[in-house]
């Protein structure tokens, strides 16, 4: 009961044309037949391409091609890239994030507690080499607790949570700001 110009409003011109079927599809007069190819829709390994028996090895099928051993080789290469990438933009949990927090907190102490320590002794005015090197071991160890918890969170981007919590709690036995603790 519809208009033949009601269908003709919602028809581009030239669908029936053959040329522009899409892939998989075979065109047969206005009807559309889809090839019902199941290698396409499956994942999965590649399948092995043998070579038709010849009259000396009848029966024997050939071994893999180079190419064929290039082309396993790069989807490996790609599985790993992908299996990489999934593992950088995972999240991290409430319980490593809160862990993480504590941890930046306790490196902001140390930070402060190392000035703090140092503020308290006033070097002599006097330009000496002692003075000197001692200004720079102060700036050395105030930059020290920053330095570490960013240099292992940035280095440790791609490995375990284990591994990054393991080198912060080092980070913490060893950066501990003795002069301030002993009241130097």
């Amino acid at each position: 009961m519809s208009d033949r110009r009601d269908d003709d409003a919602l028809a581009w011109a030239g669908d029936d044309d053959p040329t522009l079927a899409p892939v998989g599809s075979a065109v047969e007069g206005d009807e559309i037949e889809e090839i019902d190819d199941a290698s396409v829709d499956e994942p999965g390994p590649a399948p092995v391409r043998t070579a038709a028996p010849t009259s000396a090895g009848a029966g024997r099928a050939a071994q893999p091609t180079v190419l064929d051993e290039a082309e396993d080789a790069e989807d490996r290469a790609a599985e790993r890239e992908l299996a990489e990438a999934e593992a950088a933009t995972k999240q991290l949990s409430s319980a490593a994030l809160i862990g993480m927090g504590i941890l930046g907190g306790v490196y902001l102490l140390y930070t402060i507690g190392w000035v703090v320590s140092f503020t308290r002794y006033q070097a002599p005015l006097t330009v000496d080499f002692s003075v000197v090197s001692y200004r720079i071991t102060q700036t050395l160890a105030i930059a020290a607790t920053p330095l570490w918890f960013v240099a292992t969170l940035l280095i440790t981007q791609r490995r375990d949570i284990r591994f990054r919590f393991l080198w912060l709690v080092l980070g913490v036995l060893v950066l501990v700001p003795w002069p301030f603790l002993m009241g130097v």
